[in-house]
């Protein structure tokens, strides 16, 4: 059977970001008939990174210069001193990063990914980039100029993934597919009588439940379960009324069991919403709020345990997972609204 070339776009995301740069490259590359696979480090084999021809690895900083959970597995591997420098002899990469320069390690991950595999023997596609939340386009300013040089030094070292050339690409309205995620409806006389209700809102078990739905979630933890319940004491702003950005200083009391932190670790909140936003947005999408649903990703297979999900009542999901009254839309959202209202009137 004749071998597949295909290019690997790998991922490392704390908070969706990096993920949503990744997606936009695997978009393009579909766009110019480049065959590729787009996976969370976490989800990936790090042992069998040496097979691999062309990868693309897109990796944001969190925190004092950290990695993402996501990637720390990851790293660990590539950190073995049995790997010496000709582990990832053939093997072509190129690593985006996503930062904000308004802090002292300033895309650390991505640099020392970079420098990394450039020890283990592997060969620079192009040149790093680095994103920066501080550019008046954010990490897309960057990204941009980026890839049009990606995909032109791509095409010079590996022409077989490009059969197109790197310019030539196919109309987006070509490329309008099935939706990333599924949603289950479920029979209420089907499911156990534990489901959520608005007073069980903060159960435990609904929160692991609706948490675990959640699409964007990336933590290595994939149960979604909170370590712990915060009660928040104080919130006092930080900026002016006028400044253009909102910091604020929050303090809480545990609720439940303590958990330990260092200076810089993460901190990952399910904040309630306004009742009456998410009312509003569900009569717009004429949902119904006490429908019993899972969601899951479509390529999901049985084997990752998500099956066992407790469904939650929609209202529920929607409160807990989606941001529907202060959410600012990435370009992606108005590029595929853009197609899809050119594909229905087509």
């Amino acid at each position: 059977m004749q071998h597949q070339h295909k290019l690997l776009i790998l991922y490392a995301t704390q908070t969706g970001n990096a993920l949503d740069a990744a997606e936009r490259l695997a978009r393009e590359a579909e766009r110019r008939s480049c065959p590729n696979k787009l996976l969370s480090l976490h989800d990936y084999d790090p042992s069998l990174l040496p097979q691999e021809e062309a990868v693309i690895f897109v990796v944001s900083t969190t925190g004092q210069g950290d990695a993402p959970d996501s990637m720390k597995v990851f790293w660990r591997f590539l950190l073995q001193r049995n790997l010496n420098n000709h582990w990832l002899k053939g093997v072509h990469y190129t690593v985006f990063g996503l930062g904000d320069s308004g802090y002292q390690k300033y895309n650390f991950v991505a640099k020392k990914l970079d420098k990394r595999l450039m020890d283990l023997g592997g060969t620079t596609i192009v040149e790093r980039g680095l994103g920066d939340d501080q550019h008046p386009s954010g990490y897309e300013g960057t990204l941009d100029p980026w890839m049009s040089s990606l995909w032109r030094m791509l095409n010079m070292i590996k022409p077989e993934l490009l059969p197109n050339g790197p310019d030539v690409v196919i109309q987006d309205t070509m490329l309008i597919d099935q939706p990333k995620v599924q949603i289950s409806y479920h029979n209420i006389e089907n499911i156990n009588s534990h489901f959520s209700t608005a007073s069980d809102l903060t159960s435990p078990d609904i929160l692991r439940s609706a948490r675990s739905m959640h699409p964007g979630n990336s933590s290595s933890d994939r149960s979604g379960h909170p370590d712990c319940f915060l009660k928040m004491v104080k919130n006092l702003p930080l900026t002016r009324p006028n400044f253009g950005k909102d910091v604020r200083h929050f303090e809480f009391e545990f609720v439940s069991d303590a958990v330990q932190y260092d200076t810089g670790d993460v901190l990952e909140i399910l904040p309630g919403q306004d009742s009456a936003a998410v009312d509003a947005f569900i009569q717009r999408c004429n949902l119904d709020p006490d429908s019993l649903i899972t969601v899951s990703p479509r390529e999901m297979d049985d084997c990752n345990g998500h099956g066992s999900r407790m469904p939650v009542k929609l209202r529920t999901f929607v409160e807990l997972t989606m941001d529907v009254a202060s959410a600012s839309p990435r370009r992606y959202f108005f590029e595929a609204r853009y197609c899809y209202e050119l594909f229905c009137n087509s």
